[in-house]
């Protein structure tokens, strides 16, 4: 009697999902598929812009900033929403450059459209370079306001003097060897 094996059979080498090699470059396959996944992705992105950024009501709202009286050109104003009652929402905070006069238009979802209504905490930054006797940093809060509707919010934002000198750069009067 003799005992030989009969060959194996030859299967086509199956990947995940139970996809052979000549499946997956099936043009009709890739058609399919290329389609489908538009389709999950095109519904993904249209429920991703339903609950996207929610827009707070805002006001206009402006102001200048000043060091000793005088105002302050190229300083950050961030108006930062503070939070009221029990909900952690609150809106995103207004920014601005001040302009050669030190005067702001603060913008928050669109240019010039003010900041989100309510109680703001005010910050300002400037840099380095301007020489005053001011310090402006945005961790320091200068002054609580309320942003309302239909009405003008206008600000006159005080930057306190410095309690240390101003520290100068040490490699302002390095010349650069050549």
């Amino acid at each position: 009697m003799n005992l030989v094996a009969p060959p194996p059979r030859q299967r086509a080498r199956r990947g995940h999902f139970g996809l052979t090699s000549k499946k997956i470059f099936d043009s009709e396959f890739v058609m399919k598929t290329s389609r489908s996944l538009s389709l999950v992705l095109f519904a993904v992105g249209l429920s991703g812009c339903s609950e996207g950024l929610k827009e707070f009501p805002c006001a206009e709202a402006s102001g200048v900033v000043l060091c000793e009286g005088k105002p302050v050109q190229g300083a950050q104003v961030y108006f930062s929403p503070k939070m009221t009652g029990k909900t952690a929402e609150v809106g995103k905070p207004g920014f601005a450059f001040t302009d050669e006069a030190g005067r702001f238009i603060l913008s928050t979802y669109g240019s010039g459209d003010g900041a989100v209504v309510g109680p703001h905490i005010v910050r300002v930054t400037t840099s380095n370079e301007f020489p005053c006797n001011c310090v402006g940093e945005e961790t320091r809060d200068l002054m609580d306001v309320e942003i309302v509707a239909d009405k003008e919010n206008e600000f006159k934002v005080e930057l306190p003097k410095r309690t240390a000198p101003v520290q100068k750069n040490p490699f302002d009067d390095v010349e650069e060897k050549k």
